[in-house]
C-alpha cells in the first residue's frame, strides 16, 4: 500500500515506469526473508540469504538516491562478504559432521579442535550482516539511500534477522565456545550502542539519522544475546520485534516528508512539521517510544528483559558491574536523539509550509505501529512462548 504513492513519485524524478520489476523485486525480497527464519540448515539459511541480498541490492540500484550506483555496490560487496564467511563456516561444519542441519541441535563433539574456528566464522559472517561495530560501514550509506519502502525493510528486519540466526546458530551449537568470548562480544555491542546512538545528533538527512539509529539497536539486541540468559535474549528478540515497529513507522514517516515536500530530507529545514503534519508527527512519536523502550510500547518490555538479563553479570565482580553500568547509561541515550530528533523535525520554530501524506501512506504505518501496543498489552502471547523454549 505504502509503496504505490511513494514509488509513483520516484518513479518520476526518475523518469521511467518500472512498477513490475519493482514489485517483483520487493516480493522477492520479503519472501526470502521469510524463507531465512523457517531454515534448519545451514545452505538453505545460506541461499535465502543470498536470494535476499540481490532484489535488495537491486532495489537500490534502480531506485535509490544519490550515487546509487556505488553505495548499491557497496552493499553488496560488504554483506556479500559476511555471507560467504559464514559459509565458510557452514561448509566446514557439514564436511566434518556429514549433515547441513543445526536445528534440532546436533551434537558438535566430532569438530573437536575445528569447533572455535567454525564458531567464530558464523559470528564474524552473522556480525558483518548485523552491521556490528568495526563492520557496520556500509549501512547507513544502504539504508539513507534506498526508496524508503526498502529502507522500512532492510533497517527494522533484515539486518537483525542476523541477530536471531545469532542465537538459533552459533549460539545453540557453541554455547561454551561463545561464552568465553563473552567480554568481547559485550564489549562490541556496547560500542556498536554507543557510536550508534552519539552518531545520530551529528546526522542532518533525516533517513541517514535513523540509519545510524539502526546501528545501536542491533548493539542492544547483541548485548541481550551476549548476557548468555534466557531474558536477557528475549529481550534481544523482543528488542528485534520492537525495533521492526518503530523503524518501519519511522521510515515511513520520513518517506511521507520526502514525497509530500519535494524530497525534503534536510533536518536544519525542518521545524515546527507537527502544526501542519500532526499524523505523521504523532506516528514518528510512536515510533521513536518503540526503540526508546517507553510504555505503553514492547519496547519497554525488550529494554526490561535485556537490563535483566545483563544485571546477572554485577554480581560477578566490578568488571560485571561496570558492564552494568554503561548499559543503564545506554538505556538513556536512545531516548535522548528520539527526543532530540523530535523536536528537531516537529517542534521549535517553523521553517516553512509542510503538507501532510494522504491516508494511503499514513494508515500502513498505523497498522504496523498498533502491534507494538498489542505487545505491550498482551506481552503473554510472545513473552511466554519465547522464555519456555530458550530455557
Amino acid at each position: 500500500m505504502y509503496s504505490v504513492p511513494y514509488m509513483r513519485t520516484r518513479f518520476e524524478d526518475l523518469g521511467t515506469d518500472g512498477w513490475g520489476t519493482y514489485f517483483a523485486l520487493y516480493v522477492l525480497f520479503f519472501s526470502a526473508m521469510f524463507g531465512m527464519v523457517e531454515s534448519n540448515n545451514f545452505i538453505l539459511f545460506y541461499v535465502f540469504l543470498e536470494l535476499a541480498l540481490v532484489p535488495s541490492f537491486l532495489l537500490i540500484l534502480f531506485y535509490g538516491y544519490g550515487n546509487r550506483g556505488r553505495i548499491s555496490m557497496m552493499y553488496f560487496i560488504w554483506t556479500h562478504v559476511g555471507a560467504l564467511t559464514f559459509l565458510l563456516g557452514a561448509l566446514i561444519y557439514g564436511s566434518v559432521l556429514g549433515t547441513f542441519n543445526f536445528y534440532p541441535v546436533p551434537s558438535v563433539a566430532p569438530l573437536a579442535a575445528l569447533a572455535p574456528l567454525v564458531a567464530a566464522l558464523l559470528l564474524v559472517g552473522l556480525l558483518i550482516k548485523m552491521a556490528a561495530f568495526g563492520v557496520h560501514v556500509w549501512l547507513p550509506y544502504a539504508h539513507a539511500e534506498a526508496p524508503t519502502p526498502i529502507s522500512a525493510l532492510l533497517s527494522p528486519n533484515l539486518i537483525g534477522i542476523a541477530g536471531y540466526a545469532l542465537v538459533r546458530m552459533p549460539l545453540a551449537l557453541f554455547r561454551p565456545l561463545l561464552l568465553s568470548a563473552q567480554w568481547i562480544l559485550l564489549a562490541v555491542a556496547l560500542l556498536t550502542v554507543f557510536y550508534g546512538g552519539l552518531l545520530v545528533f551529528r546526522q542532518t538527512d533525516l533517513k541517514r539519522l535513523l540509519a545510524y539509529s539502526s546501528i545501536a539497536q542491533m548493539g542492544y539486541i547483541l548485548l541481550g544475546i551476549a548476557s548468555f540468559s534466557p531474558l536477557g535474549i528475549a529481550g534481544a528478540m523482543l528488542q528485534y520485534f520492537a525495533h521492526a515497529i518503530g523503524k518501519s513507522v519511522l521510515f515511513s514517516s520520513a518517506g511521507v516528508m520526502i514525497t509530500e515536500n519535494e524530497g525534503l530530507r534536510d533536518v536544519r529545514k525542518m521545524g515546527g512539521v507537527a502544526k501542519s503534519m500532526p499524523y505523521t508527527a504523532s506516528l514518528s512519536l510512536w515510533g521513536f517510544m518503540n526503540i526508546s523502550g517507553l510504555p505503553p510500547s514492547v519496547g519497554f518490555f525488550s529494554k526490561l528483559f535485556i537490563l535483566l538479563g545483563i544485571a546477572s553479570l554485577a554480581a560477578q565482580g566490578p568488571a560485571g558491574l561496570f558492564v552494568f553500568v554503561l548499559v543503564l547509561i545506554s538505556l538513556g541515550l536512545t531516548p535522548a536523539y528520539s527526543f532530540f530528533a523530535m523536536k528537531k523535525v516537529f517542534f521549535g520554530p517553523s521553517q516553512s509550509r509542510f503538507t501532510e501524506g494522504g491516508l494511503w501512506m499514513l494508515l500502513p504505518s498505523a497498522a504496523i505501529g498498533a502491534f507494538g501496543l498489542l505487545a505491550f498489552l498482551f506481552p503473554g502471547f510472545m513473552v511466554g512462548p519465547l522464555l519456555s523454549f530458550l530455557r
